[in-house]
């Protein structure tokens, strides 16, 4: 009898919302996009290998949140399961070149209008280098 190779576990990836209902909907769009590639998606941030924090930076207060999630979630990484951090959303589009320069942790970047390239980032293929159009 031939032994079959073992199956590729898939990525769990966690995701921290923040901001307004457009940041919601492409929050789904982004999990959307993963679940095709065959991410598995996690609500437990423990658990997860990579972690998407989808920012808003429409107000002080919320630029203020978005930052200091980035910050938990950096302090995460590389302790437990956690080893790749992305962030989406406003903040990305907006901040990337003054938060890469600032948290070394974050491994990519997904602009507002790049959502289906959240694969690419949460799997390794899009990097630091890759800053989205300041809008």
């Amino acid at each position: 009898m031939k032994k079959s190779a073992p199956s590729k576990r898939p990525v769990k990836v966690g995701m921290v919302g923040l901001g307004c209902a457009k940041n919601l909907v492409d929050g789904e769009v982004m999990l959307g996009h993963l679940v095709e590639r065959g991410v598995e998606v996690t609500p437990d941030l423990d658990d997860a290998e990579v972690v998407i924090v989808n920012t808003c930076g429409f107000i002080e207060d919320a630029k203020r949140e978005s930052v200091g999630a980035i910050l938990e979630i950096a302090r995460r990484k590389g302790k437990g399961r956690l080893r790749r951090l992305v962030v989406a959303g406003c903040m990305a589009q907006g901040y990337a070149a003054e938060l890469a320069a600032e948290v070394p942790e974050i491994d990519a970047f997904v602009g507002l209008d790049e959502l289906e390239r959240v694969p690419e980032a949460v799997l390794g293929r899009l990097g630091r280098g890759h800053l989205p159009d300041q809008h």
